[in-house]
């Protein structure tokens, strides 16, 4: 991922996560040691740098998806223990062809991350329904992009009456330089061929124009979101956008009350029903 990727890009994020993902790239493109400690601090958890991959229980697969969401692995990634999109859908990929497994639980834990790769992992779980029986669950928050992915299952479970889900909806940023460099006597002139091709410079205050294109984006990859949550849901757009789309998030039983989720159940409660099930997984 580059640093124009990460500063200006889409994300389905909680906006204090990317705040979070910008200032920790900014900091390694200074050449500055990052502070570990104090990002773990600002958090609330200790940075996890290795991937998880899938674990087998009897019938039921369970597979890890956790931290911030990228397409790639990445320097964000191996800093924090997020998740590349590429590496869960190779993952899911082989639990679809392992014909032992009935049933697979999507454990997430999430805020969200970038929206490229996102709908598509989303789809792939949504066709894998056809094949097995899918359950996202969650015990601390499925969040924005991490929500696209988990309401695509055939299911939406958390574990308690304080779990965090939704915040459905997309943001991003623009920085002006203008002023930092006005100070250290620096001045940028961009020289470009066509209209729109720095319709948002870094170096410029953001223009009226600017600001419209860049909501314009935003505002597209927001209606696929809320398109592909009404797809996988079984309800209307409009359902969508007046419940559940709003940006919130929903904690415990207001986001059943919303329809973002159907039950409260425990980890182990789920692979031991799904296994009892057993070939009627598929069908549940």
């Amino acid at each position: 991922m580059r640093l124009l990727d990460v500063m200006n890009s889409p994300w389905a994020i909680l906006p204090v996560q990317l705040r979070e993902i910008q200032n920790i790239y900014i900091t390694h493109l200074r050449g500055e040691k990052i502070d570990i400690k104090g990002v773990e601090a600002r958090i609330g958890k200790p940075l996890k740098n290795e991937p998880k991959s899938f674990e087998i229980f009897g019938n039921v697969a369970v597979l890890s998806l956790e931290g911030v969401i990228a397409q790639k692995m990445n320097l964000f990634t191996e800093i924090s223990g997020g998740m590349s999109t590429e590496l869960i859908s190779k993952d899911l990929r082989e639990i679809m062809q392992n014909e032992s497994i009935k049933a697979v639980i999507l454990n997430i834990d999430s805020p969200g991350g970038a929206s490229s790769g996102t709908p598509e992992l989303a789809s792939q779980v949504f066709d894998a329904r056809k094949q097995k029986r899918i359950i996202a669950f969650t015990d601390n928050m499925m969040a924005s992009a991490a929500y696209w992915i988990g309401a695509a299952a055939d299911a939406v479970i958390i574990s308690s009456d304080v779990v965090q889900v939704g915040s459905i909806g997309v943001v991003t940023t623009h920085t002006d330089l203008s002023k930092s460099e006005e100070m250290q006597g620096i001045k940028t002139t961009e020289l470009v061929a066509g209209k729109y091709k720095r319709i948002a410079s870094k170096y410029a205050p953001l223009t009226q124009e600017g600001r419209e294109t860049i909501q314009g984006h935003l505002d597209y990859v927001y209606s696929v979101f809320v398109d592909d949550i009404a797809k996988f849901r079984g309800v209307s757009v409009e359902k969508v956008l007046t419940d559940m789309a709003d940006g919130r998030v929903f904690i415990g039983k207001q986001a059943i009350e919303a329809g973002l989720v159907d039950g409260v159940s425990t980890l182990d409660a789920l692979i031991a029903d799904l296994n009892a099930a057993g070939e009627r997984a598929i069908m549940i």
